[in-house]
């Protein structure tokens, strides 16, 4: 079934992508098309067809088809409500629209500045169907004169573009950024690499192209080989933006363009280009089982997204110290950083990394007030879990390569089927033995305290705790001009013990009115181990609450270093 798309953005002030499909008919009977309802990539029910207008089905003799909206991205063409024969029909044309305007990494987004396009959003499949060789063909703005994807280009002349796709998943998965972007390029193994930029940067002194370069030629030559024969990083500078998403040979990238001439904003910023780019082996390649082929109208329920996100999460920054793009110590710092959530988040005593990953869907992309009480991060616990198993394998001879290099060719071997938690944890034990997976298996499936200290010291760092005996309540707070209004309340803290909820309005203390300014002095207003009377506004009731002051708990300080080049060999960084 070769299916051929016409995507027309003329207009786009309207926001507006149009869609036709052009379908050939083999024989005559009910055809399902669909929306996708999530990206692979990013796990929440998204909801796509919501901005789908103007469905139509017609045949190649002009007759419009019946049609019905079957689910809620699903639309069947009906040919039995026609007296359509065989004879009088070789192709049918579905047109629709969908309104593009939601700029984030896996959403559409169309103005007159650019169109950046994600495949789930705009483009329908057919139930049932891979549709082998798709092709799409663009047509746009004349405000515009440039298009860069991963696609390939089969355009007969420059004055055309059309791409094609060895089948509707990787359509889908390569998104299209539309416009007059800076574009710029280089090579790796005499691979194209092609860089796009939308948005505003702030003068910096950094080269993103050559850091950019670096970090493929350190990625590519710690996995052995280069999978893809052109990749594209679509960037979008956009101030108080952050996050990427993963394709098979492009990935989609959001930064504060304000902020690249910040040390530590830039470090970050490649290290997200790192994580990004890792994925086209860990997740695009080497994936859990149950991710592909993919249900884009159904969850995709897995337990293992401590493979495909905390993997990548502990080698993105670590990919950066060994490309030399930062020092040891501001790694730690950023370990560090990662460290503080890590021991400020309740949550982690009740999930465990299978436990996160299996409810992606509901929690983490779906953060609420109690989020840090009800559960933890998959890719910040399952980065950290990494860095204790990278140091049990260094006891053992081994590291963190040779257990990418196990992933990456159990890939080749069988390159249609995702791994199981079993063959993950059978790489493990082949690497460091039965006790190195015992402790593995125990921080993936369990909640039980990991004493990362304990580890870190036997490759040359350690931690520095800071006992503060400052006074803490344990709350977070939203305001409304001087208005101060509960954000969040954390599990077991002065806070939770007595009784502030979450939306409350605090009024007073004792007796006195509390406002924006002096939430910030609240340190010095109280003391620890005294009692605070509390007026809050709670669904309008005023409600009186007497809270304990307590001392605050112990911070992680730093992480030291005591013996440098035992740590940078523990690291991977020659």
């Amino acid at each position: 079934m070769k299916v051929k798309y016409l995507v027309e953005v003329l207009e786009p002030r309207t926001n507006m992508v149009k869609v036709t499909m052009t379908i050939p008919v083999s024989s005559i009977k009910n055809l399902s098309l669909f929306l996708p309802s999530w990206s692979p990539g990013s796990y929440l029910m998204r909801e796509y067809s919501r901005h789908v207008r103007s469905f139509r089905a017609v045949s190649s003799n002009g007759e419009t088809l019946f049609h019905a909206q079957t689910a809620k991205g699903v639309w069947e063409i009906d040919f039995s409500r026609s007296d359509l024969k065989q004879k009088d029909v070789k192709e049918i044309s579905v047109h629709y629209e969908v309104y593009c305007h939601e700029l984030t990494v896996r959403t559409s987004h169309v103005d007159e500045t650019h169109a950046f396009l994600h495949g789930p959003t705009y483009l329908m499949g057919i139930v049932d169907q891979k549709l082998p060789n798709p092709e799409l063909t663009l047509r746009f703005s004349s405000l515009w004169s440039k298009v860069t994807t991963g696609l390939k280009d089969i355009s007969p002349g420059r004055d055309v573009f059309v791409y094609t796709a060895s089948d509707y998943d990787v359509l889908i998965d390569t998104p299209i950024e539309i416009g007059c972007h800076d574009t710029d390029g280089f090579m790796v193994n005499n691979i194209p690499h092609e860089l796009a930029f939308y948005g505003t940067a702030y003068p910096h002194k950094n080269n993103l192209k050559s850091d950019i370069k670096k970090i493929v030629e350190h990625v590519s030559q710690t996995m052995g080989d280069i999978p893809y024969e052109k990749y594209v990083f679509i960037t979008h500078f956009v101030p108080k933006f952050f996050g990427g998403l993963e394709h098979l040979n492009s990935t989609a990238l959001h930064f504060d363009g304000r902020k690249l001439g910040n040390r530590k904003d830039y470090i970050n910023w490649m290290a997200l280009v790192a994580h990004e780019y890792f994925h086209t082996w860990n997740v695009k390649r080497i994936r859990p089982q149950e991710l592909g082929p993919f249900d884009y109208l159904n969850e995709g329920y897995t337990k293992m997204l401590w493979l495909a996100e905390g993997l990548t999460s502990f080698m993105d920054d670590l990919f950066i110290l060994r490309s030399h793009l930062c020092s040891l110590e501001e790694y730690l710092e950023i370990i560090k950083g990662n460290f503080d959530v890590y021991y400020g988040t309740p949550g982690k005593k009740f999930h465990s990394l299978e436990d996160s990953s299996y409810n992606a869907w509901i929690k983490l992309y779906r953060p609420d007030e109690n989020s840090k009480n009800s559960s933890i991060s998959y890719y910040l616990k399952g980065g950290l879990v990494f860095a204790v198993l990278n140091v049990m394998l260094q006891e053992r001879g081994k590291g963190i390569n040779d257990l990418l290099n196990l992933l990456w060719k159990s890939y080749k071997d069988r390159p249609e089927k995702g791994l199981s938690t079993e063959e993950v944890f059978s790489m493990v034990k082949t690497l460091g033995g039965q006790t190195t997976l015992d402790v593995f298996e125990d921080m993936v499936t369990t909640t039980k305290d990991i004493d990362f200290d304990l580890y870190f010291q036997k490759i040359g760092l350690r931690f520095k705790w800071d006992e503060p005996k400052t006074p803490f309540l344990g709350a977070e707070f939203d305001y409304k001009e001087e208005r101060v209004f509960v954000k969040t309340v954390l599990l077991d803290s002065p806070a939770y013990k007595g009784g502030l909820n979450a939306g409350d309005e605090i009024l007073s203390m004792n007796g006195l009115r509390l406002l924006k300014a002096d939430m910030g002095e609240f340190g010095k207003l109280v003391q620890s181990n005294i009692n605070y009377e509390f007026l809050v506004s709670r669904l309008d009731k005023i409600t009186p609450l007497t809270i304990l002051i307590e001392e605050a708990p112990r911070s992680l300080k730093e992480i030291q270093i005591t013996d440098r080049e035992k740590a940078l060999k523990a690291l991977g960084v020659v």
